[in-house]
Order: structure tokens, then C-alpha cells, then sequence
């Protein structure tokens, strides 16, 4: 006899729960309540998430700034009829007490089996054994990256321990594959690995979800983190997807169990469009007056800033960069200062609104001052010039930044001094400058600003990771903007580019 699992499947919403949330303004057929429109939930149907839900939109920010109580993001997936969850890296960006906010008031239980809560309030679970009506057992198993303790502030981690990804789905699958007919994992990490051939891509453990289709035996892995659009494939014995961010597409799996085995097949689709007379009300005049927030004029620049392609700044120069490393700079004294910018193009008018920082500088990082020296700036510089690389004699971007995961972001741009790539040196050896006021570096220490994200050294700038720290701020770098715009009459933009990139 055929037994059925249906199953939706969202990852990396990142607080974006309605087609107006773009700060673009934009109407797209998108969100968590767009997606939910197409869920046909019955007693053999699952809808799962795979985390990163409680950051990243300007309704989330507003929602943690201005909500006295309850959750918004929890009321609209209780709304959608989530059954299980599990938690994504920037979920701890509000430490314990976010996360506990958010749990608290949501329905859907939240599967980690590699973070312990030494506190017992968060209501974590390793795994579940969920006996359909149809009387199919299924075990999930929630999985973080566990670079969550690398990346996140010690305090924000206080009473948790992450554990050993993989060892940990290894010993967990290992429990639970006798007590189920089926097992699934939902992990919010990625690929290390081509999906093709199997090359290994990237070093590190933030990333292996190659190594578990390859080593484990899930029967579905549901992966997350990376915003790799994966339509459902098979490797190695394991059916994996994955999605894009910010719920502009989800997954709908159905499994089919038999005398022969396991058929599985998936399909990532576009939500349906969602007007506001379908969302609840008191989401719907929060939602209004994230808008009226968006809409509101925080100062003026002498021109516009275009928003050019990422080659065209990694060559050109960032107006947008210079401007926050401006910031960065005015803040917090230091010598030097590096910043860098996401993934999408992004521009300001004249005119800036507090929609047009929102969608500059998406993250709540706050600032670090490190202290280095010239052998440590050159390493950094050196990393930054592995972004380019040269095909029929022109400059593009390395494939080590778009595959497997865009990172763009992982492209600094430097304030304080002056500096030159050469590109047809090998990688290692392309800076061939570093001066200020037009002379080299002093045989001395420096200090230099940065993200505290960046200050972790992810991102292949793991030296960062040993230098001393000379001081941190614990207001947010979209803050600090906010804050510098407003105390400007009008803030000057120059043409003055402070590198070279020759080849």
C-alpha cells in the first residue's frame, strides 16, 4: 500500500512577510503570507522552515524597535500552520531574549539538535518521530551551521552551546533512522561542493552539506543559508533543495512510500500575489507604519549615487562605500577603516530616506576597531583582490565569489590610505602599494574598523579573527548612518578614488 507525504517548505525568509516589504517599494508576489496561500494542509502534509526568519526586512526591524509584545513574525506563520522550524544563524542576532520571544509565541515546535539551551526555555528539540494520519513515521532533525558561534556575539550566545554540525546529524540520524520510515533533516547550512562533480568549493565547516548526502543517509535534506536555488536533486542516495532568500520562492516536496521504496519529487514555486484586505489587521497597520517609517527623509547628498554593477565598483570605486567607511571613520577615530556592500545594486537619490539606508545596509551589524599592522592590512587587501581575475584578456569577477554561493559582500573597500592591485600577478601578490599621504607605511601598529561580522574573520579573512580588539559599539552601523546624515546640512560626495586596479 502507497503512503503520501506532502510537505512545504520555506528557508531564509528573513522577516519578510508581505509583498510591501521590499524597501523598494516594489509589489512582488512574495512573503511568508504569500506563500502560505498556496498551502493545502492535511493530516499527511508537513510545512516546515529552515530558518533565518526573524532578521533581515525593514518589518522586522521595526518589529523588534517599536513591539512592546508578541511576535508578528511568529502570529503570521502560526497564521500559515507551521509544524516544525528550525533556526537559522541570524536568529541569534537578538540573543536569548529574541529567540525566546519568538519561539514563545510560535505553534510550531523548533527542532536544533546540535545547540543545547542550558537555560530550558527555548523549547528546543533534537528531533521528532511525526506519525502521519496515513500512519507514515517521519523523523526530522533540525541542523544549524555551526559557525552561529563564530560569527555571533558571545552574549548573545549566553546559556547555549553550539555544537559539531555533522557529528551531531551523524549521531542523531543514527537514533532516530530505526525509529521512522522516513527521514528528513532540515539543516540551514549549504553546500560545500559542486553539486555536478562533487569539487570541493569551499574550506571551513560552514558549509557541508555535500559531506552529509555523501557520508549519511537522509532520505530528504532540506538545506537553507547559502540562497542557492537547488530545484530538488539526488546526490548520493539524498534528495536535497534549496531556496532562494526573502520567500520569493517555496518548495512543495511529495513523497510516495511503496513496496518499492521511496519516490520523491519537489517543485520550487512562486507565491501567489497577496493584497493587504487578506492579512490580518493589526499586521496590516503595523505594516503601514513601517512604511510611513521607510518614507521618512533623514537628510540630502550633493549628488546621486548611481547604482553600478559590482565590477563596476571593485574598478571604479564606491561612492556608497566611502560614505560608510566615511562613518566608520568619524565614529570611531581609527587610522583605517573597511566596509562592504551586499549583493544587489543599490543607489541614493539626492534625497535620502530612511528606505533608501534600510536597503544599502540590510543587517544590524555593529562596529569593531581591531589593531594590525602592514602584514595583516596586506593580507586583507589580498583576499579583496582575489575578487578579480582575467578571461580573454578582461577583468571579471572569480568564480570563488558567485559559486557556490553569491558573496559579493565578501569584496571590501578601504578608507584611509591609498593602495593598487596589479591582477596579472599571481593571487598572493597583487598588492604592490600601500601608502598614506603618498608614502609608505610606517613600521607600526595601526587601528582599522570593520563590521563586527567581518571582525570574526569569516569571509576568508580569518587573520582578522587574531588581532587585538581596541574597542567595540554596540549600536548598529544603520544606526550610526541615521545619526551622521541627520547631523549633516548636506554630506559631499567626491570623485577621488584612494586605488588602482591594474593588469
Amino acid at each position: 500500500m502507497e503512503r503520501r507525504l506532502k510537505i512545504y517548505y520555506t528557508s531564509d525568509t528573513h522577516g519578510y512577510l508581505f509583498p510591501t516589504d521590499y524597501v523598494n517599494k516594489e509589489e512582488k508576489p512574495m512573503g511568508v503570507l504569500s506563500c502560505s496561500k498556496s498551502f493545502e494542509k492535511d493530516g499527511n502534509t508537513l510545512i516546515l522552515d529552515g530558518g533565518d526568519t526573524i532578521q533581515g526586512s525593514a518589518f522586522a526591524k521595526y518589529m523588534w524597535e517599536n513591539q512592546a509584545d508578541g511576535c508578528a513574525i511568529s502570529e503570521v506563520f502560526n497564521t500559515a500552520g507551521y509544524d516544525y522550524v528550525t533556526l537559522g544563524n541570524h536568529d541569534f542576532n537578538y540573543d536569548y531574549k529574541g529567540a525566546h520571544r519568538y519561539l514563545s509565541h510560535l505553534n510550531a515546535a523548533c527542532l536544533l539538535a546540535n545547540v543545547i539551551d542550558h537555560k530550558g526555555e527555548l523549547g528546543l528539540k533534537p528531533y521528532v518521530i511525526h506519525t502521519l494520519e496515513n500512519g507514515l513515521k517521519v523523523g526530522l532533525i533540525g541542523l544549524v551551521t555551526d559557525y552561529v558561534s563564530l560569527w555571533e556575539k558571545p552574549e548573545h550566545l549566553q546559556h547555549l552551546e553550539i555544537l559539531d554540525t555533522f557529528e551531531t546529524a551523524q549521531r542523531t540520524l543514527e537514533e532516530v533512522r530505526p525509529l521512522c520510515d522516513i527521514t528528513i533533516g532540515i539543516y540551514h547550512g549549504g553546500f560545500e561542493a559542486d553539486l555536478q562533480t562533487g569539487k570541493t568549493l569551499a574550506k571551513g565547516k560552514e558549509n557541508v552539506g555535500y559531506r552529509m548526502c555523501k557520508e549519511l543517509a537522509f532520505d530528504v535534506l532540506l538545506t537553507a543559508h547559502q540562497h542557492m536555488p537547488v530545484e530538488g536533486t539526488d546526490i548520493h542516495g539524498t534528495y536535497v533543495l534549496q531556496l532562494p532568500s526573502n520567500a520569493v520562492k517555496y518548495a512543495k516536496l511529495e513523497v510516495v512510500v511503496g513496496e518499492k521504496g521511496k519516490v520523491i519529487t519537489a517543485d520550487c514555486l512562486t507565491p501567489e500575489s497577496i493584497s493587504l484586505n487578506e492579512v490580518p489587521e493589526a499586521l496590516v497597520e503595523m505594516q503601514e507604519q513601517v512604511q510611513r517609517w521607510l518614507d521618512q527623509k533623514v537628510g540630502r547628498f550633493s549628488k546621486p549615487i548611481e547604482p553600478l554593477s559590482k565590477l563596476e565598483l571593485a574598478l571604479q570605486g564606491s561612492k556608497l562605500a566611502d560614505f560608510c567607511n566615511k562613518v566608520q571613520l568619524a565614529h570611531t577615530g581609527a587610522d583605517f577603516s573597511c566596509t562592504s556592500l551586499g549583493n544587489n545594486p543599490i543607489g541614493f537619490n539626492e534625497e535620502v530616506t530612511t528606505r533608501d539606508i534600510m536597503a544599502a545596509y540590510q543587517f544590524p551589524n555593529t562596529l569593531k576597531v581591531l589593531e594590525i599592522d602592514e602584514a595583516t592590512l596586506k593580507k586583507a587587501l589580498e583576499r579583496s583582490a582575489q575578487y578579480y581575475t582575467l578571461k580573454g584578456g578582461e577583468i571579471v569577477i572569480s568564480e570563488c565569489f558567485v559559486s557556490p554561493k553569491v558573496e559579493h559582500y565578501n569584496y571590501d573597500f578601504f578608507a584611509g590610505f591609498n593602495y593598487t592591485f596589479d591582477i596579472s600577478k599571481p593571487i598572493g601578490e597583487r598588492v604592490t602599494s600601500i601608502t598614506v599621504n603618498g608614502k609608505p607605511l610606517e613600521n607600526r601598529k595601526y587601528t582599522i574598523a570593520m563590521s563586527d561580522y567581518r571582525a570574526t574573520g569569516t569571509g576568508g579573512y580569518e587573520f582578522y579573527s587574531e588581532c587585538p580588539l581596541v574597542r567595540e559599539y554596540g549600536v548598529d552601523i544603520q544606526e550610526l548612518v541615521i545619526e551622521y546624515i541627520r547631523s549633516h546640512e548636506c554630506i559631499r560626495i567626491d570623485d577621488k578614488i584612494n586605488f588602482e586596479v591594474k593588469f
